[in-house]
């Protein structure tokens, strides 16, 4: 009624039990502490690309590129007395950075391990190189052009030593042929270069004839079943002595932390606070997200410069990478895209913090990385910069 002085919000609170009641709170007392790691044991996981070359970053110094494949068949070979034409590396960049005018040089090998899905490779993992196929100038690239590159007929003459093994298809590229170890060398100024393989894979032609002359070709291709695996090494002490980062997997919490592309060094996140509400009972998460801010230096980092996502994993107690499942339920909950009015990338991690308190997870440790399209490094401000890492979290006693 209209003469009730009574907030109408609070009539008959005092009727409810005390158990009925919730509450919501928030805490700016979590404390983050950022670190600056490198793991050479990374799995290389993403077969879909292959990548090959070189980038130099002021700050991270030189990082290499360079991959293994499997050549299959996709066509019996029709005549068996063969007279070598000529050899060609083919291929379709989908992405081209660096100097492309510089002198670059394609290495060619054959690796004597069968390349198998159920193993595991590495990043780090050096390719078992049993004979050199040659080292070839590269054509001045550009993306989505094609090439063909000639290769010596040695390759052929090796390819065709023994064409029973062609059947069945599978026992070359398991016995016969294994893989094929693709690497670039620069003179100068790197360049680096992405092949698909479900879009433009790679394939070494071969053109010949027999005796009726007519010319023919057969192809050795690395399609979107081949299994590859991409290697990627760093050398940190090339850069900038000014810039160079100082501390990997010391745990000395540094001012900066540095996140690279190419499985190079990455971010780990420790939130050493949250073990003080696992012990909470019905506690529910509303709110954990993280605020990393970047640094701009104006030349080398740009904001128009900065990768488009960036991931969150954590590893379980065998040490094995997961991502955190809130990226499972989908990439934009989780977010990783960069606020430009907060000029720092924001993560969700609110069904992480959830199942860290429920016990499903065990450790209060995040990392941040990049998927293997990235090609932009980040530098963040951390641990005592202003601003720094930052941990919202609201929660819900019910």
């Amino acid at each position: 009624m209209a003469s009730c002085d009574q907030d109408p919000m609070n009539i008959g609170i005092g009727l409810l039990p005390d158990g009925d009641f919730i509450a919501i709170k928030s805490t700016d007392t979590v404390t983050i502490r950022a670190y600056t790691m490198y793991d050479e044991q990374s799995l290389s996981s993403d077969s879909t690309k292959m990548i090959a070359g070189g980038v130099y970053d002021e700050y991270f110094g030189d990082t290499y590129c360079d991959f293994v494949t499997q050549l299959r068949l996709l066509d019996s070979l029709r005549k068996s007395v063969i007279n070598i034409d000529s050899v060609k590396l083919g291929f379709v960049p989908s992405s081209i950075s660096g100097d492309t005018a510089a002198i670059h040089y394609i290495r060619l090998y054959e690796t004597g391990t069968e390349l198998t899905d159920p193993d595991v490779y590495y990043a780090g993992q050096d390719p078992d190189t049993i004979k050199f196929l040659g080292e070839y100038p590269m054509p001045v690239l550009k993306a989505d052009s094609t090439y063909s590159v000639r290769l010596d007929n040695s390759v052929a003459e090796y390819l065709f030593r023994d064409t029973a093994m062609f059947r069945p298809a599978s026992n070359f590229y398991k016995e016969f042929f294994k893989g094929l170890y693709f690497g670039i060398r620069s003179e100068t100024n790197p360049v680096l270069m992405t092949l698909t393989a479900a879009e433009n894979p790679l394939a070494i032609t071969i053109y010949y004839h027999a005796a009726d002359t007519v010319v023919r070709s057969y192809s050795f291709v690395a399609t979107e079943r081949a299994v590859n695996y991409n290697r990627f090494t760093h050398d940190r002490t090339t850069a900038d002595p000014g810039k160079q980062i100082m501390h990997v997997n010391d745990l000395v919490a540094d001012t900066a932390a540095f996140l690279q592309t190419y499985h190079g060094v990455y971010v780990k996140l420790d939130l050493p606070s949250l073990e003080a509400f696992r012990g909470i009972d019905r506690i529910a998460v509303n709110k954990a997200r993280i605020i990393a801010p970047v640094h701009i230096d104006g030349e080398t980092y740009l904001e128009k410069n900065l990768p488009l996502q960036i991931y969150v994993r954590y590893r379980n107690s065998e040490g094995e990478e997961q991502v955190v499942p809130d990226l499972i339920h989908d990439v934009s909950f989780m977010d990783g895209t960069y606020n430009t009015d907060k000029d720092s990338y924001q993560f969700n991690i609110t069904t992480f913090v959830q199942q860290y308190l429920d016990g499903e997870i065990d450790t209060t440790s995040v990392e941040l990385f990049f998927p293997l399209s990235a090609t932009q490094n980040v530098i963040f401000r951390a641990n005592g910069n202003d601003p720094a890492f930052r941990f919202e979290f609201a929660y819900t006693i019910y």
